[in-house]
């Protein structure tokens, strides 16, 4: 499986609104994991400056995770395939 990054503008959300809103990725992600379709929501990151996320997943393509967003009705910017590089891997 590969990891994505979706990237958000989220100008304006709350600290209640980014909790629901990975609720319903986790959940969406489940569902489309029950339909045979693999996607894993992995973590997010929020910068308070910017008002943007960083969210990572795991899924056997982009389009899993553009459907796994799509259904949890969370705006996006883009979607990219990354590689990951640790301290210990270098």
């Amino acid at each position: 499986m590969a990891t994505f990054v979706v990237q958000r503008d989220l100008p304006g959300i709350t600290p209640e609104a980014l909790q629901s809103a990975g609720i319903r990725a986790k959940s969406c992600c489940a569902e489309l994991t029950t339909e045979g379709q693999q996607v894993r929501w992995i973590r997010s990151f929020f910068l308070p400056e910017t008002a943007q996320t960083h969210c990572y997943f795991e899924a056997g393509d982009k389009a899993a995770v553009e459907e796994a967003n799509n259904r949890a009705r969370i705006p996006f910017t883009r979607i990219v395939e990354v590689v990951e590089m640790t301290p210990d891997a270098v």
